[in-house]
């Protein structure tokens, strides 16, 4: 399933597959059978061909029930498998174990709960095939049965003994997880009436909501919660079902577990849930999963705030090393976003929404008290963020993936009208590169390495930078004439000694050469000024 929650996606691929081997293995048993005269092989075959008739002459001539083939697949197990109830019932009316298992380890019950059969569970029950009995992964038939969802089936393991709760040996997952990840709400509700636990953990610490909710069951949710489950549990890396929602974009099912009783101020290592839903708004390059249900995710961002989530919650997480000389910072965990080389840690969620161009969002988030001056721990603003400041040509959101200049200059404009100034710098601190400014224009510094041990984080470059900085390494004119129509510093320098039009003439950022001669002109016209020694 192409999912964006870091759940392990457990489907149960390898039981398939042996239903698979069987099928050709009985294939190839019944072929032999029509090649030759051998009464066990015949009787196979004609099984295989759902001919009752031959099946009956055959016993009657006192050919064994249990005539098998090589990999020990026996006459039953092909019955079942073909839910011949007819051909089955002869079978154990002439002697036929009921409790036969092949190479695979498969019973005949095994395949007939698979199939969800009642008529073939009831007869091999009834003629003493044991119901718990698991296949090596520990795959019961109740798990089989649950995960297609045949509700008579189910009650009728049930009242021959089947443990409710017994679980798989492969993942440690039960029977209401199999029916969960499946969407199988009345075997949900089935289960639970048989005290199944409705907290119990996989081996990678998922609960049977978390299940549902990955896949976008919200019948499944539904029912799991009127069973007693916890709306915030959450999985072993701390993302609640609410979270995982919107991870997964089910922002319908997001609502429901909102109403009842998600708290969205549950910590979480993304920052927030608010967090979580820029990243999935506006992902930049990143590919994430396509939205289910009714409800938009600006919908549910609105009534997550208006159910009580605080709107200033700061990004926290420590940084990673950096990606051979790119300076690639950490992203998101768990959502497909685009690289990034100026640090989110001290990112609000009205700073992700500057940084995305998402205008709707940031307009939502201010009016619920979102602190709309807010910057990073580098001290990049949210206008800043907006005009182009840590921008990844082709990674961030932009015109190459659906966010054009002027819906950036909307951005900008809204950011300044909401206090943004356009003379605040970034503070990177008393980072010491290795290089002069000229240089460093078109590399990063040597000592790149050592500033990731001093857990200085992307590309330090950029330190002193301000909010025309970023536009003019975009090559953004109609950003860069909005600034300076508001008074931005057209010769301002960063750290480094770079003006504007210094960085528009060409710089390496985000590992390529980036020159823009249309900003370049703009700027000269206007006065900008270049160390570079070009006209």
């Amino acid at each position: 399933m192409a999912r964006g929650f870091e759940m392990p996606n457990n489907t149960r691929p390898r039981f398939l597959s042996t239903r698979i081997l069987l099928s050709l293995a009985l294939t190839l048993t019944a072929a032999g059978a029509r090649a030759g005269q051998d009464p066990a092989l015949a009787l196979l075959d004609a099984i295989q061909l759902g001919d009752t008739g031959t099946v009956r002459r055959l016993l009657g001539d006192g050919t064994s029930p249990d005539a098998s083939g090589p990999d020990g697949t026996t006459a039953l197990h092909w019955a079942a498998e073909s839910d011949a109830v007819e051909i089955a019932r002869a079978l154990v009316g002439a002697g036929a174990t009921a409790e036969a298992t092949n190479r695979y380890g498969v019973t005949p019950l095994t395949l007939a709960a698979t199939n969800g059969s009642l008529g073939m569970v009831r007869l091999l029950l009834d003629a003493g095939a044991e119901v718990n009995t698991a296949s090596p992964g520990g795959d019961s038939p109740l798990m089989l049965a649950s995960r297609t969802g045949r509700v008579p089936v189910i009650d009728a393991l049930l009242s021959a003994g089947a443990a409710v709760n017994a679980s798989e040996s492969w993942q440690n997952q039960t029977a209401l997880m199999w029916a969960a990840e499946a969407g199988n709400a009345e075997a949900i509700t089935t289960l639970a009436a048989a005290d199944a636990d409705v907290e119990a953990r996989s081996a990678d610490a998922l609960t049977p909501l978390l299940f549902a909710v990955r896949e976008g069951h919200i019948d499944a949710v539904r029912a799991l919660l009127a069973a007693g489950a916890d709306v915030n549990a959450p999985a072993r890396d701390g993302t609640t079902p609410l979270v995982a929602s919107v991870l997964n974009a089910h922002f319908e099912l997001g609502l429901t577990l909102l109403e009842a009783g998600g708290d969205p101020n549950l910590p979480d290592r993304r920052g927030s849930i608010l967090h979580a839903l820029s990243w999935v708004r506006r992902p930049g390059s990143g590919r994430p999963p396509l939205p289910t249900g009714m409800t938009d995710s600006l919908e549910l961002a609105r009534a997550v705030l208006e159910s009580g989530a605080e709107p200033n919650r700061r990004v926290e997480w420590e940084e990673v090393p950096f990606e051979v000389d790119l300076g690639v910072v950490r992203g998101p965990s768990g959502i497909s976003v685009g690289r990034n080389f100026l640090s989110f840690v001290g990112a609000t969620p009205f700073y992700l929404a500057a940084k995305h161009a998402d205008v709707d969002y940031m307009q939502l988030l201010a009016e619920h008290g979102a602190d709309v001056l807010s910057p990073t721990a580098q001290g990049v603003s949210p206008m800043m963020a907006a005009a182009g400041v840590g921008f990844w040509d082709g990674e961030s959101p932009g015109p190459n993936n659906g966010t054009p200049e002027a819906t950036r200059l909307q951005a900008v404009r809204l950011a300044h009208s909401l206090g943004g100034d356009v003379y605040t710098a970034t503070d990177f601190g008393d980072t010491e590169l290795e290089g002069d400014g000229l240089t460093l224009l078109l590399r990063h510094p040597l000592n790149l390495a050592q500033l990731d041990a001093q857990r200085d984080r992307g590309d330090m470059r950029w330190h002193g930078s301000t909010a025309l900085h970023g536009a003019a390494m975009i090559g953004a004119n109609q950003i860069v004439q909005y600034l300076l129509d508001e008074g931005a510093d057209i010769n301002a320098r960063n750290a480094l000694g770079w003006t504007p039009l210094m960085v528009a003439e060409g710089v390496f950022v985000a590992n390529t050469e980036k020159a823009w001669p249309e900003t370049v002109t703009l700027l000269r016209n206007l006065g900008g000024i270049s160390d570079r020694g070009t006209e």
